[in-house]
């Protein structure tokens, strides 16, 4: 292929590999799962029921977590009473209010809510180690109350969580006394679940592998004699309860049954397929012995069609256009406008000089920038608006002072009334001869300065930066205004080409490359079944499927490749050649602390150097290397002392300032424009007997009260 695709291909692996490393290192950087979660409750005669959750949480990683908290949510007259917390065994202090800033260690927080309530433990972990939080607890209430029946339904889990759990137990306890025939229990959750009613008057289950957010829970009628409170209902529910229940077992069982009968179905298929494969494998390995060389060429060409890439070619034609063509014109039209190099369109400058020590042209200073940023595209306003001010200050229109310490920006009114007159009455026949004034960029700076001055001679920079942010629609529109003329002024003296590269190569190349893989295809569907003949039709088929497949594949690369090159915009051979000089120019600020003294310009030429040095960048640095490279301009007592250019040398505030000025109407949002910060269940489930006894069954949506989910930080 050409130099450009196995570039194409390279940078494409190494990306794979830097974003699985960088997937690994993310996901391994830290965590906390709960590992186990247990339940003891215990149902009351008053129709309360006495709860300890306890959960054990792994840590790992250097990430610090300092709090874990429990949702609970509940309905009806439900309370929560006589909480009790324990970390790792020692008993945690209960807070009145919560102090999540400080989150002091060994403590807990309940906060009740409108129909739940949510309790925080606040601790420290840092680094890898297992935590176990036992929460204790009453609940008020708890069973609802019928003519005929107490019913008690709880969530052990909520839809929200930290992680899956690794085991989810639970043991449920009646009053004593009870007869066991009296007790039913249900649970609803995955498959996988197990469920034990013990002859004690409790019930166990267990469930290994709970996915996050799966809700598991539990439900439990007994006699209402058994109860002397509890949530009082209207009407009888036993027998409602025990047909929902039963309906669900049914559906549940149904279902385990079914997956039963596939799963011997899978076994007796498997075990006619490995007797099937047997037999043919000693068949083969009889036939290998008598035929070395074949076996030898079988094995080779065996091993070749066993890749993934010649057998899908090969047998599933659509298939490969589908996954290979995608991924070939995504990429190569990504990745290829990644690397479009324009260098290789691009005129070649007529000289192209190491460094050059004089300004190649006087076009304003923010087109400079323009232009040496064309092709990367990174010209900024916050370059463009200082090198302005000292084009400003170049001309007389303002000058930098120090007054009381502070950045003063002096304006000079009559001398930009001169430069640039406010427009004035005219005459209508004079006024349709007046040709439109487009403003450049200095004066649409002019114009915002005097407007923020109000009529004063003076202002502060600071008070400048004030009325930028307390008038960012003026701000906005000054600088929309500059950064169009800006580009108007790169575009009156810069010369622009569109061209295109050469697409399409010799029509024969694709050709012979597909005709060359299509045969290669045939020949190892032809070599790779020895031991059963040659199949001349089936080798042919998969050849011209391969053969198909690679034009196609060949032709989407191309497609991908016209669609990243495009046509692109370059300069003109003028431009080109101004471009050229400007940055030896750059180079030559960059490194002129480096050549002789007897090889630098005079100091008065600087000046005007410094204001395209801030255009390009680099006001600071030849800043600082000018009071190196011409210190007796600093000391001598001259008419240079007079020179704002000297005080900028011996104090880099105005340039801070104006820097500060850049950055404050960079940031000027558009009229309208939001600030920063505005605002513009399919699980299965589980069941092992009918619904009177008990079991695990299909769920039936989970009950209306319990474990809402738990959250760390």
């Amino acid at each position: 292929m050409e130099r450009s695709f196995r570039k194409l291909r390279c940078l494409f692996l190494v990306m794979l590999i830097l974003s699985l490393f960088s997937a690994a290192a993310w996901a391994a950087d830290y965590s906390a799962g709960l590992n186990s979660l247990h339940f003891d409750i215990a149902l009351q005669e008053d129709g309360s029921a006495l709860v300890a959750e306890t959960r054990k949480i792994v840590f790992s990683g250097d990430h610090l977590f300092s709090r874990y908290g429990v949702n609970n949510g509940f309905t009806g007259p439900r309370t929560f009473v006589d909480w009790q917390v324990t970390i790792d065994g020692t008993p945690a202090s209960r807070l009145d209010a919560p102090d999540n800033d400080n989150r002091p260690e060994n403590t807990f927080l309940v906060e009740d809510t409108d129909g739940g309530n949510t309790v925080s433990i606040y601790f420290r972990q840092q680094g890898d180690g297992t935590r176990v939080f036992r929460i204790r607890y009453r609940i008020e209430n708890a069973v609802k109350l019928y003519a005929d029946v107490g019913e008690f339904s709880w969530n052990l889990t909520g839809e929200t969580g930290i992680s899956d759990i690794g085991t989810l137990t639970a043991t449920l306890t009646v009053p004593e006394g009870v007869p066991d025939e009296a007790f039913c229990i249900w649970a609803h959750g995955p498959l996988n679940g197990n469920f034990d009613k013990q002859p004690d008057g409790s019930a166990f289950l267990q469930v290994d592998s709970v996915p996050l957010g799966t809700i598991v829970d539990i439900r439990s009628t007994l006699p209402a004699a058994c109860f002397t409170g509890g949530w009082e209902q209207e009407g009888e529910a036993l027998d409602a309860i025990l047909a929902e229940e039963k309906a669900l077992s049914d559906s549940a069982n149904a279902r385990r049954e079914e997956a039963l009968r596939a799963q011997e179905e899978e076994a007796r298929a498997r075990a006619e397929s490995e007797a099937y494969w047997a037999a043919v494998r000693a068949e083969e390995e009889a036939w290998m012995e008598a035929h070395p060389v074949q076996s030898a060429i079988q094995n080779f060409c065996l091993s070749i069609y066993h890749a993934s890439l010649f057998y899908s070619i090969a047998y599933q034609p659509f298939e490969s256009i589908v996954a290979y063509g995608g991924p070939i014109l995504v990429l190569t039209a990504i990745v290829g406008r990644l690397l479009r190099n324009k260098k290789k369109l691009r005129h070649t400058p007529a000289q192209s000089p190491q460094y050059y020590r004089d300004l190649p042209d006087h076009r304003p200073a923010p087109a400079v920038d323009r232009l040496i940023h064309f092709y990367d595209g990174r010209s900024s306003v916050t370059r463009q608006i200082p090198a302005a001010l000292l084009e400003l200050n170049l001309k007389g229109l303002v000058r930098f002072q120090t007054v009381d310490g502070e950045v003063t920006l002096w304006l000079n009114p009559r001398l930009g009334e001169a430069l640039f007159p406010s427009a004035s009455p005219q005459e209508d026949g004079a006024q349709e001869q007046k040709q439109a004034h487009d403003p450049d960029d200095q004066e649409i700076l002019w114009r915002f300065l005097s407007g923020a001055a109000e009529g004063s001679e003076w202002m502060a920079l600071t008070d400048l930066e004030q009325y930028i942010r307390d008038h960012q629609e003026a701000a906005w529109h000054f600088r929309n205004d500059f950064e169009h003329a800006v580009q108007r002024e790169f575009q009156e003296q810069v010369g622009t080409e569109m061209v295109r590269r050469p697409l399409l190569g010799k029509s024969w190349r694709p050709l012979l490359l597909s005709a060359a893989v299509g045969i290669l295809v045939m020949l190892i569907c032809m070599f790779s079944f020895l031991s059963s003949g040659i199949f001349w039709s089936d080798s042919l088929c998969a050849g011209i499927s391969a053969f198909a497949v690679t034009v196609i594949l060949y032709l989407l690369y191309r497609l991908g490749r016209k669609f990243a090159q495009g046509r692109c915009e370059i300069l003109d051979q003028q431009s080109e050649d101004d471009l050229a000089l400007w940055q030896a120019f750059g180079r030559f600020l960059n490194d002129f602390t480096t050549f002789e003294d007897k090889e630098l310009p005079e100091f008065s030429v600087w000046r005007e150097f410094m204001v395209y040095a801030v255009a390009m960048g680099q006001g600071q640095k030849v800043a600082r290397a000018l009071s190196v490279k011409y210190p007796e301009t600093l000391s001598a007592q001259t008419d240079a002392m007079s020179d704002e250019m000297v005080l900028w040398l011996q104090n880099m505030t105005y340039l801070d300032a104006m820097d500060s000025i850049s950055r404050e109407v960079s940031a000027a949002r558009q009229p309208g424009a939001p600030s920063s910060g505005e605002d513009s269940s399919g699980i299965d489930n589980w069941s092992d007997s009918d619904g009177g006894g008990g079991g695990f069954s299909d769920s039936s949506g989970g009950s209306d009260s319990g474990s809402s989910g738990d959250f760390i930080d």
